[in-house]
């Protein structure tokens, strides 16, 4: 399988909010470029920056390429300059034309180029009054409009296979960094499955909705809440060139419900096989895995996929998962928005590669929400990789697994500059730092007070739960996470709020100051809220069962339950504490 054609549906929204190009580039699609040359070799570069170019917004005059979709092609176009072409390609100039587009100083592939800065290739935009190809898709369109035209482009027979699947890439790519899908206009809800590994990749631990061609025979339909899920009942989607499935249908979406739904296959046994839409933008997790959902609800939240989020410093990616609280989508409110790391364990052990069991973050926030106990928020859990124990920790430590540990600053330059700033400018997320937290559990709580202590201008709000502050000294000699916060002499000032638990307890001799003592990490957890207070942290809440939290200038917060386990179930039952703390009604 290629490269995933959704590479760049992260970068979408930071180009969409206006993102400085040379953002675009070095935050947010530094190998787009190479993705789409691996996956489209035959194409052209020229037919690949008209095909490609996507945007978050339209422009007068700018009908096929917008000021955004320009972002985009600069980002593509500037590392060409390194020799990074292959022999088919011109050397691209980097620099920025008049029009905004990156300009092409020498021959292009046709030998000709336009005063806007676009090469032109045969076929391709010239000017206002060359009637462009069906597969040029106009990016100014509404998602709608999009589609309509994407269905002229695979069902033109001049298009070429490689041009049709580009604009299909490209459809998908623009859509999901805006309204997401399914599509709804006008009383209408246009669904859309591409029948394409890369478009459906494994979304839940449900093996048996996994992608096999055997399992995605047709006739491939709709069943949800709005058809009693029925797949009989009469809403089957029809086949278009290109693996493209689609089908547009009268929905009234403007009540409460969020209408779940999924899509329906056919096994080479002619069986029945349900699966959760994989585009979808919204969805949730139920007994049966993955549940797609046509629209957020008004009792109840649901969660969104930010896809393959680049990492710069880390060299990365990984998908993150939004939780957007009830009402998000009927209001016109901004949200605060709370940072969790070990985004894989937080909302349901059905995720990919959770834990046996989960934070259920999401019940426990509608839940304290239901009650008046917290106002409400966004959560970005952040899911973790197999490179952990290096991301989540300040310095190298040998621990019983062997050495580790060390790259912690760039995995904070991941979360304040890719990921918050793409959240900033996607959704109605309030930027101040007052309206921004970062929390986690054990070694996410540990650089969740290491992020805190290294952007103080970014977040306010601080959380660990069970944290292992004393990495550094389990094997080697680093200074562990309390003794750096001790070497900062300006932690009052900062005006920031600490919230600190853990289960366990202090061994039968009482805590000491050796790495690791006590279960539950008791020990180093009770070191770090002293080292605050000594520092002139020590305005804790009255009662902490009491809501709302008082006094007003709450800056610590401390809690113990003896003997709870180190694992997901004790977090969720003590998790209610540090969201009233962070959301105050």
């Amino acid at each position: 399988m290629g490269p995933n054609p959704l590479l760049a549906s992260s970068a979408l929204g930071l180009a969409g909010a206006g993102a400085h190009p040379f953002v675009a580039l070095t935050r947010s699609i530094p190998s787009l470029k190479f993705g789409l040359r691996m996956r489209y070799p035959s194409l052209s570069l020229v037919t690949l920056l008209t095909l490609t170019a996507c945007s978050g917004g339209s422009e007068p005059g700018s009908p096929f390429i917008t000021p955004d979709a320009r972002v985009f092609a600069d980002a593509t176009l500037l590392p060409l300059d390194a020799g990074s072409l292959d022999s088919g390609d011109d050397p691209v100039d980097a620099g920025p034309a008049d029009s905004g587009m990156a300009a092409d100083s020498g021959p292009s592939d046709a030998g000709a180029t336009e005063d806007s800065g676009l090469p032109v290739d045969a076929g391709q935009i010239a000017d206002s009054g060359t009637v462009p190809p069906p597969c040029a898709l106009d990016l100014g369109l509404s998602d709608r409009g999009l589609f309509d035209a994407l269905l002229l482009c695979l069902n033109d027979s001049a298009s070429t296979g490689p041009e049709q699947v580009l604009a299909r890439d490209s459809f998908v790519q623009t859509v999901l960094s805006r309204g997401g899908f399914p599509i709804v206009q006008g009383g209408e809800v246009t669904f859309f499955y591409v029948r394409d590994p890369a478009f459906d990749a494994e979304d839940d631990k449900n093996t048996a909705e996994d992608y096999a061609a055997e399992t995605r025979r047709t006739p491939i339909r709709v069943a949800g809440a709005f058809n009693a899920w029925d797949p009989d009942a009469g809403l089957v989607m029809s086949p278009a060139p290109q693996d493209v499935f689609h089908l547009t249908t009268a929905l009234d979406v403007a009540g409460s419900d969020r209408w779940g739904y999924k899509l329906v296959a056919k096994d080479d046994g002619d069986a029945d096989t349900w699966f959760s839409d994989p585009l979808s933008k919204r969805f949730d997790y139920d007994g049966n895995g993955r549940i797609s959902i046509v629209r957020g609800g008004v009792s109840q939240g649901h969660l969104e996929l930010l896809r393959e989020v680049q990492a710069t410093q880390l060299a990365n990616q990984r998908d993150v998962y939004l939780y957007l609280p009830p009402g998000y989508e009927t209001s016109t409110s901004t949200y605060a928005v709370l940072y969790m790391h070990n985004g894989n364990n937080l909302f349901s052990e059905a995720q990919p590669n959770s834990a046996p069991a989960s934070w259920q973050a999401d019940q426990v926030f509608e839940s304290e929400l239901n009650a008046g106990a917290i106002a409400p928020f966004i959560i970005a859990g952040v899911p973790n990789n197999a490179d952990r124990r290096d991301e989540y920790t300040h310095v190298p430590d040998d621990t019983s697994s062997g050495m580790a540990g060390g790259a912690g600053d760039a995995y904070a330059d991941f979360i304040v500059n890719d990921l918050k700033p793409l959240i900033d400018a996607r959704y109605r997320s309030d930027p101040r730092r007052q309206a921004t937290g970062v929390m986690g559990s054990s070694l996410g709580g540990l650089i969740s007070f290491y992020i805190g202590l290294l952007h103080p201008n970014t977040f306010r709000f601080v959380g660990g739960m069970s944290s292992t502050f004393d990495w550094g000294r389990f094997g080697l000699s680093n200074p562990d996470m309390v003794q750096t916060y001790q070497a900062v002499s300006s932690l009052p000032g900062r005006d920031q709020v600490y919230y600190l638990d853990s289960g366990g307890g202090p061994p039968t001799a009482g805590c000491s100051t050796a790495a690791g003592s006590g279960s539950d990490n008791y020990c180093s957890t009770a070191r770090m809220r002293d080292a605050l207070v000594a520092a002139g942290i020590n305005t804790f809440p009255l009662d902490p069962d009491v809501v709302p939290l008082s006094p007003a200038g709450i800056t610590i917060m401390h809690w113990w339950t003896p003997d709870a386990p180190h694992n997901e179930s004790a977090w969720q039952a003590r998790l209610h504490r540090a969201f009233r703390l962070f959301s105050r009604p």
